[in-house]
């Protein structure tokens, strides 16, 4: 049986409309599976400080923004000064609570480990901790991300593997957020995508809502509707469960 051009063409379309409607749900759950590391978003001036009881102290700053490209949602950073990573990666994890982490280092190569979040009951912190079970000499067998002081410190801890279930601290970088106010609590607005801190504040036909970095500013000016569409969806589900 010959089909029709008419009727290749109709599914064509019908498979570009599910593909679409694929990547806005994977996008949205990419999303809510990075809600715990959204303060992380932002710029971050840092001094990295190693624990071997040498001074050979250092400073690196470093920027993080989400990656909505691809139909998935992940959050990057560079540091161009960085001394353990030039640049990295977070995903969602294969599973429910897991992250992927995606290191670049110095000299161009790349580590890759996998990690959850665990409380940090001294800190009062919620602590993500990756562990790199293939750490080569001189690399951390584990890094661990907290933010602290009400989301204006975020600290990067790398460590050694020692005998055991034992780690030993090899150096610490600690971050603080750009313009920020210890003390002082600031107009705060909602990252109309992530629902993060909105810092930056975009429009679309004479109303103003805020995005929290460039990557999120780029996705909203690529499509204002479709993002807008999904944040009252996103509100109206929080509401409902609110009001369970």
């Amino acid at each position: 049986m010959r089909i029709s051009m008419w009727a290749c063409v109709a599914v064509w379309a019908l498979a570009c409309v599910t593909a679409r409607a694929g990547d806005k749900d994977q996008m949205e759950a990419d999303k809510k599976a990075l809600a715990p590391v959204l303060q992380y978003v932002g710029g971050w001036r840092g001094a990295g400080l190693p624990k071997d009881g040498s001074k050979d102290g250092w400073s690196e700053d470093s920027e993080w923004q989400f990656d909505l490209k691809g139909g998935h949602a992940a959050l990057v950073f560079s540091a161009e000064k960085g001394r353990f990573y030039k640049s990295g990666r977070i995903d969602p994890g294969d599973k429910a609570g897991e992250f992927k982490f995606t290191g670049m280092l110095p000299d161009g190569k790349k580590e890759e480990m996998v990690g959850t979040i665990i409380e940090n009951k001294e800190e009062r912190s919620k602590d993500l901790v990756f562990n790199n079970p293939a750490a080569g000499a001189g690399r951390p067998a584990r890094v661990v991300f907290s933010v602290v002081a009400k989301g204006n410190r975020l600290l990067m801890d790398y460590q050694k593997k020692m005998s055991g279930d034992r780690y030993a601290p090899i150096a610490e970088v600690g971050y603080t957020r750009k313009g920020s106010n210890f003390g002082k609590s600031g107009d705060s607005h909602e990252c109309i995508i992530t629902g993060g801190a909105g810092k930056i504040a975009v429009s679309y036909k004479g109303q103003t809502y805020y995005v929290c970095c460039s990557g999120c500013k780029e996705a909203f000016d690529e499509n204002p509707e479709k993002e807008i569409a999904a944040y009252h969806k996103r509100k109206e589900e929080e509401k409902a469960k609110d009001a369970k």
